[in-house]
């Protein structure tokens, strides 16, 4: 059942940020967003294995559990207050964005000793907590670069977005989720070593998962990559699929 629900969860925030639509998670109450509990041990299990159970390492969202509810109002808020005049009925929307950003600002992921390594032995717990504070610094460029008020530092973002990916190694089992970020960080860089940094994780990522939706992603970073350098600052991956009619899922 976890699993399940985490792998709906993953599903449904990853495509909210191309379609332009809520999370359907959302509709839910704040409560029952949280994750399944873990089943009951049998009587006479030992502390160690309810410790176990209790900190197991998600297969898919790893250590970021807790962190995609929040990636989902990031979404929901972004749909609100994108490419629009910001009139005085919007002021909700802004104090939600703020709240948002405090909270992405403040989000942690559990400390390394307080969960267990992962059963795949080509992806180190390192490398699951990286992927983690990646999302959570995802999120922030993507609710700055679509309410720039909230936030300037862009560039510094897809810098660090860009240093922790490539340091994760190329046949870990975390490259898995790595699109989102990877397409993220990638639109903003103009130096041309970093794009080819881009590129070359990217082809990495490809190698790995064998899916169409990778060469959609490339398509469109490199087409982005034209167009600001043609001088539209304002070009996106998401504006872009929105204008090719693509549905682009970047997970």
């Amino acid at each position: 059942m976890r699993f399940l629900y985490n792998t709906w969860l993953y599903l449904d925030v990853l495509s909210s940020l191309s379609s332009g639509e809520d999370p359907y998670c959302l509709k839910f109450t704040s409560s029952s967003l949280s994750p399944p509990p873990s089943p009951q041990l049998p009587p006479g299990s030992s502390p160690s294995e309810a410790f176990s159970l209790a900190n197991e390492i998600d297969s898919l969202l790893g250590v970021a559990g807790e962190l995609f509810p929040l990636i989902a109002r990031m979404s929901k808020v972004c749909n609100r207050l994108s490419g629009k005049v910001i009139k005085q009925s919007d002021i909700q929307h802004i104090e939600e964005a703020i709240q948002v950003r405090d909270e992405l600002l403040d989000w942690r992921s559990p400390e390394a000793y307080s969960v267990n390594a992962s059963s795949d032995v080509n992806c180190s717990l390192d490398d699951i907590v990286s992927t983690a504070h990646v999302y959570r610094l995802t999120a922030l460029l993507h609710l700055y670069r679509t309410f720039p008020p909230l936030g300037r530092d862009i560039q510094n973002l897809a810098d660090q977005i860009l240093n922790k990916l490539v340091l994760i190694p190329k046949n870990s089992g975390s490259l898995c989720i790595h699109i989102w970020p990877l397409m993220a960080a990638g639109c903003e860089h103009t130096d041309l070593f970093k794009r080819q940094q881009v590129l070359l994780r990217f082809e990495d990522v490809r190698e790995k998962l064998r899916v169409a939706n990778v060469d959609q992603a490339i398509d469109l970073l490199v087409e982005v990559w034209k167009r600001r350098d043609a001088g539209d600052t304002n070009a996106g991956w998401a504006s872009l699929a929105k204008e090719r009619d693509w549905h682009l899922f970047l997970g």
